[in-house]
C-alpha cells in the first residue's frame, strides 16, 4: 500500500478533482479549451475561475474539430475536455487524422466510476477499459486517474507527451468520482517536451553535401513548420542558392514569390519546374516528409540524385524510398546544425542561377474551354486579388486545386495529409477571427459539420468558399496508388438549405464571383459556389 504523500510533496491546498483539473491547465498554460455543451457547470466555471476560456460546441464533433484547427493554427496543444468520455465517440476519426497529421491533442475525458463500473450508467460502456481500447491505435499516450492525488501529473505528462518528438494526440481518464472528493493533488514536475536530437557527423555530412553538389534540392515537408524552422531553411537555401519544393502541406516554409521555391508536390502532382530540378538533382535532401501519397502523386516521383532523409521517426524512413543518407532526429534541430556547418565553410551567398532556372521551367496554367465555374477558376481568382492571410482547405476532389495558391507567410496554410475526416476550414475559420482568413470546403464537410458551423456563424469572421458540385466527385485511390478524380452518380442538391439557413449567397458564375471576393466585411461570408459536375483538376487527372 502506497505511504501518504507529505504536504510538501503536494500543492498544499485541498481540492476536488475537477478543481486540480483546473489548476493544472492553468499551470501549463493552457488558455482555452474546447468542449461539448453538455460540459457540468460546475466544471466550466471552475475553468473559467483560473482564466481558462471555454469554447463550447453543440456536438462532441465540433468541439475536437475546432480543437484540431486550433492546435494546427498556434502548433500548440488543443485541448478537449469531454464528460462522459463517451461522447468522444464521434469524433473518432478527427482524433484519427490529429494522429496520422502529427497534431498534438490533449483528450481530457472520464470514466462514469472506478468503484463500480459496468452498471448500466448513462453514457457508460461495458468496461472501464472499452473507450481506452478504442483510443489506444490512434494516441500515444494513455492514462487514467483514479485518484486526485495523481490528477496534476498526469495531466502534465500527456501534455509533455503530446508535444514530443512527433506530436500526437494524448487520452486522459478521470474517474468521476473524484469531482465529489478532496485531497492534495502533487505538485508538477515541470515537464517538457522532448525533442531528438541530431547527430553531429550526421549534419556535418549533410552540410559539406549541400556545399559541394552542384544541383542541390531541398524537399520541404511539415516538420520544418512544426519545429519552427522556417527563419534557419530559408537562411540555408539563400546562402547556398538551392531550389525548394514543399509538400502540400508545407506551403508559406518559404514566401511563394521568393525566386527559391519551385512549387508544391512532387511526381505527377507537381509543379514542372519542381519536377525537372528533381530530374537534373546530384543531392535532394528531404526534411520533415513522409513523402505521402498525397503530395507525391502515389509516389510517381523519379530522381537520380543521392538522398538525404530526415524524419522525427525512423520508422518513416525508408518505407517509401532507401536514403542514401538517413537522419533521424527533430527537423529543426537538424536543419540548425547543418546551418551551423555550412556557415562555417561558406562565408559568401553562392550562385547558382537557380533562380533564372526555375523561371525558364515555370509554365503558366491553361484551362481547357469551359463555359460554368471550374475550382481553378475560383483559385486563380483568389491569387490574383490575394486578399487573404491564412487559409484552410478541406481536400476533396473539388478543393485540390487550392494547392496552387500563393502563400506568403508561414502558418498560413492548413491542410490534412491523411484526409481522413472533413471540417477543418469550417472548424478552422470559426476560431480564427480573422476576417481575411478563407475556409475552402465541399458539400460533404457541410453536410457532416453544419451544427457547429450554425451555432458559431454570429461570432465567426471571414469567408467560407463552398465548392458546390453536388457532391458528385470523389478522389479515388481504391484503382492505383495514384490518386485520381472520379465523378459519381450522386448529386446532392443542397442550395436551398446553404441559402436558407447559413445565408449563403449562390454564385454561378465568374463576374459574381469577382464581385463577391472583393468584399470586406467583419462577419463570416458564406458562399455557395456552384462549380461544373464534369470540371477539369490542374493538379489530379480524371480516371
Amino acid at each position: 500500500m502506497s505511504q501518504p504523500k507529505r504536504k510538501e510533496e503536494t500543492l498544499g491546498i485541498e481540492m476536488t478533482g475537477h478543481e486540480a483539473l483546473a489548476c493544472v491547465l492553468r499551470e501549463l498554460g493552457i488558455k482555452v479549451v474546447f468542449s461539448s455543451q453538455d460540459l457540468p457547470s460546475f466544471i466550466k466555471e471552475t475553468l473559467k475561475s483560473k482564466e481558462i476560456k471555454v469554447e463550447d460546441s453543440p456536438t462532441v464533433r465540433g468541439a475536437v474539430l475546432m480543437a484540431d484547427s486550433y492546435a494546427r493554427e498556434n502548433n500548440t496543444t488543443g485541448v478537449v475536455i469531454q464528460i462522459p468520455g463517451s461522447g468522444l465517440l464521434e469524433a473518432v476519426d478527427i482524433v484519427a487524422q490529429a494522429f496520422m497529421d502529427s497534431v498534438p491533442l490533449l483528450l481530457i475525458s472520464s470514466i462514469r466510476s472506478y468503484r463500480d463500473a459496468g452498471r448500466s450508467r448513462l453514457g457508460e460502456l461495458r468496461t472501464n477499459e472499452d473507450l481506452s481500447n478504442i483510443f489506444a491505435p490512434i494516441t500515444k499516450f494513455r492514462e487514467k486517474i483514479i485518484s486526485i492525488e495523481e490528477v496534476t501529473v498526469n495531466i502534465e505528462k500527456a501534455n509533455k507527451e503530446a508535444l514530443s518528438n512527433r506530436n500526437r494526440p494524448s487520452y486522459i481518464e478521470i474517474a468521476e468520482d473524484l469531482f465529489r472528493l478532496k485531497a492534495y493533488p502533487l505538485s508538477t514536475a515541470g515537464q517538457k517536451p522532448e525533442k531528438r536530437t541530431p547527430d553531429k557527423n550526421t549534419a556535418a555530412k549533410v552540410g559539406e553535401l549541400l556545399v559541394n553538389s552542384t544541383r542541390p534540392v531541398i524537399i520541404a515537408g511539415y516538420g520544418v513548420m512544426a519545429s519552427n524552422a522556417e527563419g534557419d531553411l530559408r537562411e540555408i537555401v539563400e546562402l547556398l542558392d538551392i531550389p525548394v519544393i514543399s509538400t502540400f502541406r508545407a506551403k508559406g516554409v518559404i514566401p511563394a514569390s521568393n525566386g527559391l521555391y519551385a512549387g508544391e508536390g512532387i511526381g505527377i502532382v507537381g509543379t514542372d519546374e519542381g519536377n525537372r530540378l528533381l530530374e537534373n538533382a546530384d543531392v535532394i535532401v528531404a526534411l520533415g516528409t513522409r513523402f505521402g501519397q498525397l503530395s507525391t502523386g502515389g509516389w510517381t516521383f523519379k530522381f537520380k540524385a543521392n538522398l538525404v532523409h530526415n524524419n522525427i521517426d525512423g520508422e518513416d524512413i525508408g518505407k517509401v524510398i532507401m536514403p542514401q543518407l538517413p537522419a533521424v532526429s527533430d527537423t529543426g534541430l537538424f536543419i540548425k546544425e547543418v546551418l551551423n556547418v555550412v556557415k562555417t565553410k561558406v562565408k559568401e551567398k553562392i550562385d547558382r542561377g537557380i533562380k533564372k532556372e526555375i523561371m525558364m521551367y515555370r509554365k503558366g496554367i491553361i484551362l481547357a474551354s469551359h463555359a460554368d465555374l471550374w475550382p481553378y477558376d475560383v483559385i486563380r481568382l483568389l491569387s490574383q486579388m490575394k486578399n487573404y492571410s491564412k487559409v484552410f482547405v478541406d481536400v476533396s476532389a473539388t478543393t485540390i486545386d487550392a494547392v496552387r495558391l500563393p502563400i506568403e507567410n508561414k502558418k498560413s496554410w492548413f491542410i490534412s495529409s491523411s484526409v481522413i475526416s472533413h471540417g477543418m476550414a469550417i472548424g478552422g475559420l470559426i476560431y480564427s477571427s480573422d476576417p481575411k482568413a478563407i475556409g475552402i470546403t465541399d458539400v460533404r464537410s457541410i453536410i457532416q459539420n453544419a451544427a457547429l458551423l450554425e451555432s458559431k456563424m454570429n461570432s465567426a469572421k471571414g469567408k467560407l468558399l463552398i465548392f458546390n458540385d453536388g457532391g458528385s466527385n470523389y478522389i479515388d485511390t481504391s484503382r492505383s496508388d495514384v490518386p485520381f478524380v472520379m465523378k459519381s452518380d450522386v448529386f446532392y442538391d443542397v442550395d436551398r438549405r446553404l441559402e436558407k439557413g447559413l445565408g449563403a449567397i449562390t454564385i454561378s458564375t465568374y463576374s459574381e464571383l469577382k464581385d463577391v471576393l472583393k468584399n470586406d466585411s467583419n462577419k463570416l461570408e458564406i458562399y455557395n459556389i456552384k462549380i461544373d459536375k464534369c470540371f477539369n483538376s490542374v493538379v489530379l487527372q480524371r480516371a
